[in-house]
């Protein structure tokens, strides 16, 4: 059996973050290189991906006091399905937590980008 050990939520100004994303320390500092290889096709994702790395700074409860943004990494899979994968301190930060799974859910107008996360960990 499992346990909702956070959520977290949210929204961005997609062009505030298509802005910042002109500047490589930023990019660099934010995104994986496999994320900026999405970003490159896809501007807006920049945003969509950085609110769900907010949204699971906050699921965690840390925010990103523990791990850097590129610690966090939001990809799709072959259907189109985002999920979250951990490295370095984030993912020191997941297994303290006991987090064993991570779910999110991410959507973009032409303005605003928000994430949704629930992270489960054990009983």
């Amino acid at each position: 059996m499992s346990r909702i050990v956070g959520i977290g939520i949210d929204t961005v100004k997609i062009d505030r973050v298509v802005k910042a994303c002109n500047k490589k320390s930023f990019t660099d500092m934010c995104f994986t290189e496999e994320e900026q290889k999405i970003i490159e096709k896809r501007k807006n994702s920049s945003a969509t991906n950085f609110a769900g790395k907010e949204a699971v700074s906050k699921a965690f409860g840390t925010g990103f006091s523990k791990f850097n943004l590129n610690d966090i990494e939001v990809l799709r899979n072959e259907s189109g399905a985002p999920y979250v994968k951990l490295y370095n301190n984030a993912k020191k930060t997941a297994d303290n937590l006991g987090i064993k799974k991570i779910h999110i859910s991410l959507t973009d107008t032409d303005e605003l980008a928000m994430a949704y996360v629930i992270v489960e960990g054990d009983d």
